[in-house]
């Protein structure tokens, strides 16, 4: 049990975003239940949700740990979880694949010290505005103003930085959107979002403006890029598309058009055929080759037709509905 707890914190380790620091103490707790914990009704949730924890950070959909918190603290204290835990768990799936896992969690190492050069061509667009930003008068009287007004230093983060409120996709707008004067950190923030909107930034570190920048990022239901307002974007110059189509692929993307998907659609209709076939042949007893031919049979497939064919078909249907799910 030690060499698999020290296994899964190896493999923690290398993951960005303090994951360490966040997640450790789950790790801790799940290798120390007792073997009681195991006999739980609810065990078999805690571990399809635990394989979760080392997927990196940007494909969870959900908050896993907090999910596998609430799981651990239900099977420790011998009670049951929630019925529909059930049906989230079931909902998050399978893991994303090993070579997925392994080119977003590079990703992140670069995202988070705000690297994007391997994916970005036109860096001068980005070198020359930001040098032209830091020279500009106009920009240093607004900074100076917003120091005069507020206690900067107050909301700087451990690295000396402010960040602006983020933004989300179509606009839909976090917790907190709704206008607020009540309190200095409220009015602190509202200024700064519209200090960071004038110019363009993501936020200040020290007396530096982070200059909002050309960015890919991953999210758990596809890839973003984000595109500034200020940049002059070249569509055939400014992104290296083969890095950024070899990063989004990563996740089992397949081939998609008009021609292919007819033909998903048909090898997924046979599959599911087949699954139904072939679980009434087990129901009826049926083993072995009585079970191939009769299942062929239905499918009206020749009498002379392989049987691994069919075998390939009953494992190809995961793949085929993966396929599908992806366009």
């Amino acid at each position: 049990m030690r060499m698999d707890k020290e296994a899964d914190l190896n493999r923690l380790g290398g993951l960005a975003f303090k994951r360490m620091e966040a997640c450790r103490p789950l790790i801790e707790l799940f290798h120390g239940l007792p073997a009681s914990a195991h006999e739980h009704p609810d065990y078999g949730l805690l571990q399809s949700s635990y394989a979760w924890l080392f997927v990196p950070y940007s494909l969870w959909p959900i908050d896993i740990g907090g999910l596998i918190t609430n799981l651990l603290e239900r099977i420790c204290s011998n009670k049951r979880c929630a019925k529909d835990i059930a049906v989230l768990v079931r909902f998050l799936g399978s893991v994303p694949s090993e070579e997925a896992n392994a080119a977003v969690s590079a990703h992140e190492h670069d995202v988070r010290v705000g690297n994007y050069e391997h994916l970005i061509a036109a860096h001068h667009k980005y070198d020359f505005k930001e040098q032209e930003l830091s020279h500009k008068p106009e920009f240093k009287n607004d900074w100076s103003m917003l120091k005069a007004h507020f206690e900067v230093p107050k909301y700087r983060d451990s690295k000396g930085i402010i960040r602006r409120s983020m933004v989300q996709e179509r606009n839909f707008r976090p917790k907190g959107w709704d206008f607020s004067w009540g309190s200095k950190e409220a009015r602190f923030r509202s200024v700064f979002d519209a200090f960071c909107h004038k110019w363009v930034l993501y936020g200040m570190e020290g007396e530096k403006p982070l200059l909002q920048k050309l960015s890919v990022n991953i999210t758990p239901l596809g890839t973003m890029i984000f595109i500034p307002r200020y940049w002059s974007f070249d569509q055939k110059r400014d992104l290296e598309w083969s890095a950024i189509n070899g990063l989004h692929r990563s996740r089992d993307v397949h081939r998609q058009g008009v021609k292919l998907t007819p033909g998903q659609l048909a090898k997924l209709g046979e599959a599911e055929r087949a699954k139904v076939y072939w679980k009434e042949a087990s129901q009826n007893g049926m083993k072995g080759e009585n079970r191939d031919n009769w299942v062929m049979a239905k499918l009206k497939w020749g009498s002379r037709t392989d049987a691994r064919q069919l075998r390939r078909l009953l494992k190809q249907k995961i793949t085929v509905m993966r396929n599908t799910q992806s366009s």
